[in-house]
């Protein structure tokens, strides 16, 4: 390690990052030592911080197995969202990204393999990428298969608080064996609120007669995130944070009845975004209207031929996209989001609900065909604009980078 890095106010891996040109050099000699055993990752700084890690490739597909462990279990998935948001600023999404782990969380690498020479020479481009906001997982090795791998600091981290947390070797939920404190799950309903209370009612009306209750164990930090899905499900009821509250409690219920197996995990699985074709969107906008009036906060595709092309969001959502993309000042996908005149001296029309109905067609022939079209849509008794259908990938661009900061009481 440099003898002249400072430790003054710093973490012990801040303190130890190597400057970039002598990570470098010496990125063979790290190598070789993962090859013989030694699992200490080489960090890699920009002056004081850390940006990049590279780790031994056992290190990485051990991690990447943890965390689709966690995502294929509704119960975990929504621990390690608020685990993430809460102490990373971080969505599970990116981390997903940051390691390589594919759509359907599995473990193929999603990143192409260089010799340790190559590495040598792409440290620069990779360090700039990083701090730029991009992705640098690369994967290192003479052979055909990797030793090394390289990915951002960030994801390092949260490798390094759960190793220290130990999250992965409890359940967020288990009975009492190893003497944690339980609870009735009627008991955790009635703490967490009414909305929680009337599902875990309805949950028991629903019940096989002789199915045991058991009491389970909840981590604080999961009982943090159930009130926070609470207090959002009482001010917008029959939004998304509604949903993911009665997934949670249902799959609380199996675990208590003993039920919840690989089955039960599946059919947990998050649904994808509802598709409508464009040809049945006149229909199908009054009813989606309503359902970003009554708090629902998930997107709806809209597409040609079963090929999405467009979102269709609330304009509070749009609204905090667009703050995203003028402080990131665009993206290579997607540019600047507008916003409707007068806003914007140049931006696009709001149009009256009937109005935009009859123009969706052409709006997404024109995205089809690679325009820049975008349509806003007015709430009819006030004027102001309360639905927004903008092409997918300029969406997508910026959803990662949200602020999914927890509701405050």
């Amino acid at each position: 390690m440099p003898d002249d890095v400072t430790t003054s106010g710093v973490t012990e891996f801040e303190a130890e990052s190597w400057p970039l040109e002598a990570a470098a050099d010496g990125l063979h000699q790290v190598i070789d030592g993962f090859q013989n055993g030694d699992t200490r990752p080489l960090v890699i700084g920009d002056g004081d911080q850390p940006v990049l890690v590279v780790l031994a490739i056992a290190d990485l597909a051990d991690f990447r197995a943890r965390i689709a462990e966690l995502l294929g279990n509704p119960v975990d998935a929504g621990w390690l969202r608020y685990y993430l948001r809460s102490n990373f600023d971080m969505s599970s999404e990116t981390l997903v990204e940051q390691l390589g782990v594919d759509a359907d969380h599995g473990l193929s690498s999603l990143a192409s393999q260089v010799n340790v020479d190559q590495a040598a020479v792409l440290l620069p481009d990779h360090l700039r990428r990083t701090e730029a906001g991009g992705n640098p997982l690369m994967l290192i090795g003479d052979g055909m298969l990797a030793t090394a791998a390289l990915i951002a600091f960030p994801a390092f981290s949260v490798l390094l608080a759960m190793e220290n947390e130990g999250k992965t070797d409890d359940d967020s939920c288990a009975h009492d064996e190893e003497e944690k404190p339980t609870t009735p799950l009627e008991v955790l309903a009635e703490r967490l609120g009414p909305i929680s209370t009337q599902l875990v009612a309805q949950i028991n009306a629903g019940r096989q007669l002789g199915l045991p209750k058991y009491d389970l164990h909840f981590e604080d930090d999961l009982v943090e995130h159930l009130r926070d899905l609470e207090q959002r499900a009482q001010a917008a009821p029959g939004g998304g944070a509604y949903g993911e509250l009665s997934d949670l409690l249902h799959s609380f219920d199996q675990m208590r009845s003993g039920e919840l197996g690989e089955e039960g995990v599946e059919e947990e699985e998050p649904a994808e975004a509802p598709y409508i074709e464009v040809t049945d969107l006149p229909a199908a906008f009054p009813e989606v209207r309503d359902a970003f009036r009554s708090g629902a906060d998930d997107p709806y595709l809209i597409g040609i031929d079963g090929s999405p092309l467009a979102g269709l969001i609330s304009y509070d959502l749009y609204e905090m996209l667009q703050k995203v993309s003028v402080d990131m000042d665009g993206t290579e996908e997607a540019p600047v989001l507008p916003l409707p005149a007068p806003l914007w001296e140049n931006g696009p029309e709001v149009l009256p609900f009937d109005a935009a109905v009859e123009v969706c067609p052409a709006v997404l022939e024109d995205i089809s065909n690679g325009d820049a079209s975008m349509l806003f849509v007015a709430d009819d008794e006030t004027g102001e604009p309360e639905m927004v259908l903008a092409p997918l990938v300029w969406l997508w661009a910026y959803v990662d980078y949200l602020e999914l900061e927890p509701t405050e009481a």
